[in-house]
């Protein structure tokens, strides 16, 4: 009976058998695995998940294997009561693995959404990453670009920093730059240069009023930047240090802020000095010029009638010799007449219509030096004296001798009645050599001459001696003669020469002659 029990369960017990070492070596397999996958990738959520569950079913199928086959072993050689001691506790591992696996299935949806939600994060930080990647080479693109534009904007202002300090430094004309209440803020060296000064430091900060003669033109220059903003073509006489005047264009432009507030002021000054003179000198030649026709048509029109008059005027003097009461009167009209000679020799030299006078080369020095011995005695009477520098290389000049004396003669004449009692005459003689001329200066410490009359002095009839003093005709006849030389005549009053500015001088004339080639031998 025994074995009619046994021998139908003989399947499931073999099966039972089989398919409990069977899931032993499946869970070692699905563990080993699993236990594979996480050393590749430790730090990945679904292999770690995996391989948990894999050591709960290695312990299920251990557990449950191991309590099966123990079992049969056991029924086999005839112990089941080691079995029935055993089996409880075989159940309650089975148990155990049966609760890990379920929640560890059951927590496998949860970490699903998890892992998902990881993987999206993930895709997501990529996608910003990416994105950052992107933003980081723009950056970088765009850094490289700006930099490159810094480099070519440092560049082209560099260019045109040395552009406008060419400019600045190399102009002829005074540039200045001026803060808002009008001090210099720099000045450019043809402008330290105009006026008189060495060094830059000396006028930084100094107002540019200071150089304006006439204070309304000043006034008139700040109004027109104030509500122009600009100054156009302004004609204007500075004052040098040394004293000098100085005839300037201005051209000036205000430098405002954003709000439209005066800052400073930009300007140029053209020197205008040298061709005033020029256009002076060029009036003064066409006004001579003028006059001097007709001066020479009154001349010679006057001089037959006062011939005849100055004649029967002698001749009656010899027949009223013995009647003072006639005689007297007759000498004042010979006299008088002989004035008016003298006075149509002067209109025939200005007009020069004198004979043609032959011009020799010859020394200035020893002209000047004739002419100073003439005049010194009359000049010592009034207390004045005569302080003379002749240069001893002067190279010979051609000129009319006697002519010239008496241009040195009338401008000597001058100085002694611009000083009148107790004074100095200086003269002065020095050769230029860029311009390859004879300076000749004959300055006196008189009164000075007037701004407004310094333009006249060289008019014909024009003087400012009493009546019966002088015929006006001195200085323009010394004008010609000069002008027949070759050579030009300048006034100064105040002097801007060092030299007469250190003797005390008020007023200079400076004679310009054209020297001659060395071992020249010329005629005129």
């Amino acid at each position: 009976m025994h074995n009619t029990v046994i021998l139908p369960l003989l399947p499931v017990y073999v099966v039972d058998f089989l398919g409990s070492t069977l899931m032993i070596v499946f869970a070692v397999v699905a563990f080993y695995h699993a236990r594979r996958l996480i050393r590749l990738d430790p730090h990945n959520v679904l292999w770690t998940h995996f391989f948990w569950v894999c050591m709960a079913l290695i312990i299920l199928a251990a557990s449950r294997g191991t309590g099966h086959l123990l079992r049969y072993i056991l029924m086999f050689i005839g112990h089941p009561q080691v079995w029935t001691l055993l089996s409880p506790y075989s159940g309650g591992f089975n148990s155990l693995a049966f609760c890990a696996i379920a929640v560890l299935t059951f927590y496998y949806h949860d970490m699903r959404a998890v892992i998902e939600r990881v993987r999206n994060d993930s895709l997501s930080l990529e996608q910003v990453n990416s994105r950052l990647m992107e933003a980081h080479a723009a950056m970088r693109r765009m850094n490289l670009t700006l930099e490159q534009q810094v480099e070519r904007r440092t560049h082209d202002l560099r260019l045109s920093e040395e552009k406008f300090r060419g400019l600045f430094e190399g102009s002829q004309d005074m540039i200045y730059f001026c803060d808002r209440t009008g001090n210099i803020c720099d000045i450019n060296p043809s402008g330290l240069e105009l006026l008189g000064i060495e060094r830059r430091e000396e006028i930084i900060g100094q107002s540019l009023a200071d150089f304006f003669l006439d204070m309304n033109k000043w006034n008139h220059y700040r109004k027109a930047l104030d509500t122009q903003g600009h100054v156009r073509g302004f004609e204007v006489e500075l004052v040098g240090k040394k004293g000098n005047r100085l005839y300037t264009m201005l051209t000036a432009s205000a430098i405002k802020s954003d709000s439209g507030f005066m800052q400073g002021c930009e300007g140029i000054a053209k020197d205008l000095t040298h061709f005033k003179e020029m256009m002076e000198q060029l009036v003064q030649s066409e006004k001579m010029t003028s006059v001097g026709q007709l001066a020479a048509g009154v001349a010679h029109e006057i001089n037959t009638p006062l011939g005849i008059i100055l004649g029967y005027t002698q001749l009656l003097e010899e027949d009223f010799e013995k009647q003072p009461e006639v005689l007297e009167p007759l000498q004042t009209i010979e006299k008088q007449a002989k004035v008016c000679r003298r006075i149509v020799a002067d209109l025939l030299k200005f007009s020069r219509q004198t004979a043609e006078h032959k011009k020799f080369p010859a020394d200035i020095n020893k002209c000047l030096a004739d002419v100073i011995s003439i005049v010194e005695h009359t000049l010592n009477l009034d207390h004045i004296y005569i302080h003379h520098c002749f240069s001893p290389d002067l190279p010979e000049i051609s000129f009319d001798y006697e002519r010239m004396r008496q241009v040195f003669v009338n401008l000597l004449n001058n100085a002694h009645h611009a000083i009148g009692k107790e004074g100095i005459i200086g003269v002065w003689t020095r050769f230029q050599e860029a311009t390859k001329e004879v300076e000749i200066v004959v300055a006196d410490s008189g009164t000075g001459i007037p701004p407004e009359l310094q333009g006249r002095i060289f008019d014909p009839f024009f003087t400012t001696k009493g009546a019966g003093k002088g015929t006006g005709l001195g200085l323009s006849v010394s004008f010609g003669i000069i002008q027949d030389h070759g050579g030009r005549i300048e006034v100064q009053s105040p002097p801007r020469d060092p030299a007469t500015v250190a003797a005390g001088m008020h007023t200079s004339f400076h004679i310009f002659l054209p020297a001659l080639p060395a071992n020249s031998t010329e005629e005129g």
